[in-house]
């Protein structure tokens, strides 16, 4: 796909304005130098929707069914798919996994507005994953001599990095976790926020909490969402209706949809786990997914955030030397994802640019 110098100059300006770091434009530079020779990108209609984490995809089968142009990732459509020591290109923890992703984002429908939906995976988020992860509100960095939270941080980073890119080109971002999860507090989304409220004013960002029993979730499973655009609120149904008396009947035939039991250790510690039901609940049912595409058109309009753009634009050149290299987002290890890319054979870098790419990231 051919993007012109000056949709370049227009993202790249907008991205440095959004307070995306250096080694994200140039990872966002190599993607668009670089031809992908597949016949699944030969089709240049760009996507209306986008859902990453995606699992069994119920929103994206509820767009696909109105006549939508999608795309979904999710490392489980891949899983296994390794070749001479090369990563799983649906894995967004991996650094084909995050060019995928970038490729992915690029193809949004920024003329007409588009969606992308994120689904974090939440497992050493949540308050049930605490004890070990150490995440708060207070401190949702959590404790980074685990490997789970090392590899949660940076699936979190670059979330938010896949985030910036699709403010810049005109899209819709909704997060959606579960009620219970701290990755609401994480620095580098909340820095996201305050960026979004910089240009799109303090009401640019936007979060509503529902419960999954009213679109046909198995358990009341309480939600939260974020987005830059105010119809995300109407995801509340409002209060948790019939769930009483569902259970009720569960149990008079021995029936549970408990999620996470509570438990004393050996020490004699309150704590909690999942059961075999709480890995099913990240699933959405179908209702949630046709709710989404009832949202599209609204949140699409409103869309806020973007930065507005000057009456003179620099050059890309320009735009990307007067960036710096000073923070990398190391817990999202970007340069390992500019040294893939880098490394591509069908990169053609513009003799332009030959003088301004860093010697060694």
């Amino acid at each position: 796909m051919a993007w012109s110098g000056d949709f370049v100059n227009k993202l790249t300006w907008r991205l440095k304005a959004l307070g995306a770091p250096k080694v994200l434009v140039l990872a966002v530079l190599l993607t668009i130098w670089t031809e992908i020779p597949s016949k699944s990108w030969e089709d240049t209609t760009p996507f209306a929707f986008v859902e990453t984490f995606a699992g069994q995809a119920e929103v994206t089968r509820a767009f696909r069914e109105s006549n939508y142009r999608c795309a979904r990732l999710d490392l489980l459509y891949m899983d296994g798919n390794k070749d001479g020591g090369s990563g799983n290109p649906m894995d967004l923890c991996t650094p084909e996994g995050m060019a995928t992703a970038l490729a992915t984002m690029l193809r949004g429908d920024w003329i007409n507005g588009w969606l992308a939906h994120f689904g974090l995976k939440c497992s050493t988020w949540t308050a049930v994953n605490s004890g070990t992860s150490s995440r708060g509100p207070c401190c949702s960095i959590g404790n980074m001599s685990f490997p789970s939270v090392r590899e949660g941080n940076c699936l979190g980073s670059r979330m938010v990095l896949l985030m910036m890119v699709v403010v810049c080109l005109n899209g819709v971002i909704t997060l959606e976790q579960p009620n219970s999860s701290y990755f609401e507090f994480y620095p580098r989304f909340r820095e996201l926020v305050c960026m979004l409220q910089k240009w799109g004013g303090q009401t640019a960002v936007h979060k509503a909490s529902w419960h999954m029993w009213h679109y046909g979730g198995k358990t009341p499973k309480p939600h939260y969402a974020f987005a830059n655009s105010r119809h995300i609120a109407r995801l509340n149904a409002g209060k948790l209706k019939g769930w009483a008396k569902h259970k009720k009947a569960m149990e008079e035939h021995g029936e549970s949809h408990t999620l996470v039991e509570k438990y004393t250790d050996s020490e004699g510690r309150q704590r909690w786990k999942g059961t075999s039901k709480l890995r099913g609940s990240e699933n959405y049912p179908p209702a949630f997914g046709k709710k989404f595409v009832d949202l599209f058109q609204d949140l699409v309009a409103d869309q806020r955030g973007m930065p507005v753009l000057p009456a003179s634009i620099p050059t890309t050149e320009e735009i990307f030397s007067s960036m710096s290299f000073e923070d990398n987002w190391g817990e999202a290890h970007m340069t390992a994802v500019c040294h893939y890319l880098r490394s591509g054979v069908h990169l053609k870098i513009p003799d332009s640019f030959r003088d301004l790419l860093p010697v060694k990231l």
